[in-house]
């Protein structure tokens, strides 16, 4: 009984002595703000990383040149005399990268936090613009603008959003271990719109997920959405300033900003009637729909291969990833939609989901 007593108690001593370890590592760092100006450079110039090093750093992975980096996001540090380490977190894609510095050797690599998640619950009342309103609630651009997002398909006109109307959400908030690193989703939404409060809720579905209210499955619309994550960064403008021309130029789509790489859905079934890459467009593909209706697919990354002139092409089919060519700043798809020859704004024709989701949100409807 006693040597059983001396192993239980040997295995116990030993536990806590590799766990207070790791646990003082996790403690030593410290969490640091994003600065308005800062890069990925301009931190690790900040941390003490020679020119030598930051370029030995970017040139470690491809994704880390990638990391977008904004002010409501924290990164981690932990510094002595002879070494520094930096674990930064990108403020819109699931990717993290480790940088560490002793003497002069430098290594960066790719990191998968371990979140602690916690909600936040907020309410308030639209005074002003909403992204205002949910501004003063919560300083961090994503989070209203996600918010936005959960109704985009839903307010028709500024009308309909009185002043006073009531709106809530609720939000993650990312921990390591004590330390707030950034905002994540958010999963549930209430909106008065003419009087009357619309609720959604963040629905996950692989890589993706939508806002959603069962009134959603109602809608006739002729078109699925094209992506399966819907994040606005730019709506149909007619008199738009151009962010690269600096020209008052029309802007005939919706923008759908994601990671590169992501896949991108044809709208509805129909046939390739252009495809290939010009200096505004990038690589593009236009498809003719049974309708009369084309929808237009700019700035991917790739055309799927088996995309040709002629093709017919199911809805939901992939033809084509996110990225950013031909004019443009960050990864997006612009999607547009033309209908008897003119431009029609995309919003009031497509779904607030892809194909792909519809049997979930059926089954989502149908167990409430």
């Amino acid at each position: 009984m006693f040597i059983h007593l001396a192993i239980v108690l040997s295995a116990f001593l030993l536990a806590l002595t590799s766990y207070q370890p790791a646990q003082a590592l996790a403690n030593s760092f410290t969490s640091k703000p994003v600065r308005s100006g800062d890069n990925l450079l301009s931190i690790l110039k900040q941390q003490g990383f020679s020119e030598k090093q930051r370029q030995i750093v970017l040139a470690a992975d491809p994704g880390i040149r990638r990391v977008f980096l904004t002010l409501d996001t924290k990164y981690l540090v932990r510094r002595d005399s002879s070494e520094a380490e930096l674990i930064i977190f990108d403020s819109q894609a699931n990717r993290s990268f480790r940088i560490h510095r002793k003497g002069a050797k430098v290594t960066a690599t790719k990191y998968t936090p371990k979140f602690n998640i916690r909600h936040l619950h907020v309410e308030g009342r639209v005074i002003g613009s909403i992204m205002g309103s949910i501004l003063k609630k919560v300083k961090s651009n994503r989070v209203a603008s996600r918010f936005t997002d959960a109704y985009v398909f839903d307010i028709s006109s500024p009308k309909s959003l009185q002043r006073g109307a009531h709106f809530s959400f609720t939000v993650e908030k990312k921990y390591v271990g004590s330390q707030f690193i950034k905002y994540g989703e958010i999963v549930q939404t209430s909106l008065e719109i003419s009087g009357k409060p619309l609720k959604k809720k963040f629905v996950r579905y692989k890589t993706g997920g939508v806002f959603f209210n069962e009134l959603d499955l109602l809608e006739d619309r002729p078109f699925y959405a094209p992506v399966d994550y819907i994040k606005i960064a730019s709506t149909f403008q007619p008199n738009r300033l151009h962010p690269i021309t600096k020209r008052r130029q029309p802007h005939m789509g919706v923008d759908f900003e994601l990671p590169r790489g992501y896949p991108v859905f044809a709208a509805r079934t129909g046939t390739v009637v252009r495809y290939g890459h010009n200096r505004a467009a990038g690589n593009y593909v236009v498809l003719l729909h049974s309708n009369g209706m084309e929808t237009s697919y700019n700035h991917m990354q790739r055309i799927e291969k088996n995309i040709r002139q002629g093709r017919r092409i199911k809805v939901g089919a992939v033809i084509g990833q996110v990225g950013c060519t031909g004019y443009c700043t960050r990864p997006h798809l612009h999607f547009a939609v033309k209908k008897k020859g003119r431009m029609v704004n995309p919003i009031s024709y497509i779904k607030s989901y892809p194909v792909q989701f519809e049997r979930l949100l059926e089954s989502r409807v149908a167990t409430n």
